[in-house]
């Protein structure tokens, strides 16, 4: 007969969540110190602490070892440790005859008549833990389940990302290839312009060093006539002159397209520029016997802007026309006006402009193929600049041309302005005056350019001292003070800048008058000079003009700043 306590024990060993407690009820049934009850999990083949149970154990491998002898035999004993301490202690186990459940009693056994009760209701709790283990299986499968769908949507939409990167990354890696390869393109385009810019230079430097290196040979010799010679000194005047143009264009559109050149802010009357500009291009018309006809309106078009830069603009439209417009040919240049906008456009019957060059023309160094009876040359800069002040100037500009020997057209258009233009003042060409009797000290390392510029002015009737170093410049002022210090930038001992500071240090050349005679001219280095104490700062090679101004003013005792 089974005691009534023990089945109330095990009714309660059915239930999950009273079987803790239920385990303590049958350890005080059985005399025993714990009662410990595992379940046969058929999905791995072990045995497992019964839910609700403890799912921890001290040596595992030992405890399943004792478990599986217990289903192998029915019954084993053994010591395990089974306590929070780790310490071994007696232990007895009993199978259930399907082998779905084992209750080990922890110390001594229990009694037989308590062993024999137990036994009998066992195989009920083995169904129960047997049909329990099954669910947590299924739950398990059915979560893993659930967890290997959720994985697999979050790796498909990781895929997609990832497919959606790699496609971006590989349509900006196409596009950054396409980006290299133009602009590898445009550096070959650029360095081979560059080798053409260069061949260019060397031709057109050549061109007025071949007449000049000439000249010097005819007065080598000695035998000629002042008529020659005063022909020779004319042709070496005039190709120094395109030397300094090429390097004045040089020198402006790196300064125009930096953005260094500050442009004055006046209305002018597009009319008085177009003439003025003329006037500077005139020489070069008249020469290849061009056509010029103007077209200007009897009202004036007002613009606000530079002039001098605004003349540029319309000198170098008008210059490159001639240039690829064979002589005798025909150029015009018409003025309009609208509302908002002043227009002048340019037209030629000239060599024309191809299709492929068209959009190139207002590049630095393009140019287009020379014509064979061109014979000014140029450095392909001059429509650079036309672009770069035209925008400086709010206006824009474009060209056209229907292909070779169609001619060509180039139309600028400026902001109309109002208001009342400025009459600009009647120009007063510069004088060659001899400044007579003044003390001159030249200080320029370059000892040719030295006693060239002592020979000139000693001949114009100054008197004249060379140093061709900072030391030696101060210990001849300091012996004789001069008029005026004509002093190089670049020195060998100290630059100019120092020197002239001693200089203005020195009582005796305190209120001398300084030039600076250098072949620095940008703005910066004329303010550095004004900074140093320079009265004066020319640009080689010099002007003869402007120098021989500034010795005739400081001959009637100015030493004042004029500016740049």
């Amino acid at each position: 007969m089974i005691p009534f306590e023990l089945v109330s024990i095990f009714i309660d060993l059915q239930r999950p969540d009273a079987r803790l407690a239920a385990t303590r009820e049958l350890a005080r049934y059985a005399g025993v110190d714990q009662v410990l009850i595992f379940g046969k999990d058929a999905e791995v083949g072990m045995f497992l602490p019964a839910p609700g149970l403890p799912q921890t154990l001290r040596a595992g491998r030992r405890w399943q070892d004792f478990l599986r002898q217990c289903a192998d035999a029915g019954s084993a004993e053994s010591s395990l440790p089974s306590t929070p301490t780790g310490a071994d202690s007696p232990v007895w186990g009993q199978c259930d005859a399907t082998g779905d459940a084992i209750v080990v009693f922890v110390g001594t056994p229990p009694p037989a008549p308590a062993r024999a009760a137990i036994g009998a209701l066992l195989p009920l709790l083995g169904a129960k833990l047997s049909g329990e283990l099954t669910e947590l299986a299924a739950a398990g499968l059915a979560a893993a389940a659930r967890d290997s769908h959720r994985r697999a949507n979050e790796l498909n939409a990781a895929l997609d990302v990832s497919r959606r990167e790699l496609q971006s990354a590989y349509q900006r890696a196409e596009h950054e290839l396409v980006s290299r390869r133009e602009a590898e393109a445009r550096l070959r385009d650029a360095d081979r312009r560059k080798d053409e810019f260069l061949a260019m230079l060397a031709h057109e430097l050549r061109n007025p060093l071949a007449p000049i290196g000439m000249a010097a040979q005819i007065l080598r010799l000695g035998a000629v006539t002042p008529a020659r010679v005063q022909h020779t000194c004319e042709i070496i005047d005039r190709q120094i002159s395109h030397m300094i143009s090429l390097l004045d264009d040089l020198l402006d559109v790196s300064r125009v397209t930096g953005g260094l050149v500050a442009l004055e802010q006046e209305l002018h009357d597009m009319g008085a520029i177009v003439r003025d500009a003329v006037e500077q291009v005139r020489p070069l018309i008249d020469a290849r016997r061009h056509h010029l006809s103007l077209a200007l309106p009897a009202q004036a078009a007002q613009v606000c802007g530079d002039s001098t830069r605004l003349v540029q603009i319309v000198a170098n439209l008008l210059n490159n026309a001639s240039k690829y417009t064979p002589h005798g040919g025909i150029i015009e240049l018409t003025l309009t006006q609208d509302a908002t906008m002043v227009q002048v456009v340019v037209r030629d019957n000239g060599i024309g402009i191809d299709a492929g060059l068209l959009p190139h023309v207002f590049d630095l160094f393009v140019q287009g193929e020379r014509s064979p009876d061109r014979s000014q040359g140029g450095l392909g800069v001059g429509l650079a600049l036309v672009r770069s002040l035209v925008e400086r100037h709010g206006g824009s500009v474009c060209a056209a041309s229907r292909g070779h020997g169609a001619g060509s057209e180039f139309t600028i258009r400026l902001p109309r302005s109002h208001g009342v233009a400025r009459v600009p003042p009647p120009c007063q060409q510069n004088r060659m005056a001899s400044g007579g009797g003044l003390d001159i000290l030249i200080v320029d390392d370059n000892a040719d350019a030295a006693d060239t510029l002592s020979l000139f002015l000693s001949t114009v009737g100054h008197r004249l001292r060379v140093a061709y170093e900072g030391h030696s410049a101060l210990a001849l002022a300091a012996q004789a003070p001069p008029d005026v210090l004509l002093l190089d930038i670049g020195l060998p001992d100290m630059d100019g800048y120092e020197l002239a500071r001693q200089m203005r240090g020195l009582p005796q050349t305190a209120g001398a008058t300084l030039v600076a005679l250098t072949g620095y001219g940008q703005p910066a280095d004329r303010e550095r000079s004004a900074a140093a104490g320079f009265n004066h700062h020319l640009t080689k090679p010099v002007d003869v003009t402007a120098l021989m101004g500034l010795l005739a003013t400081a001959s009637r005792g100015s030493c004042g700043h004029p500016g740049p």
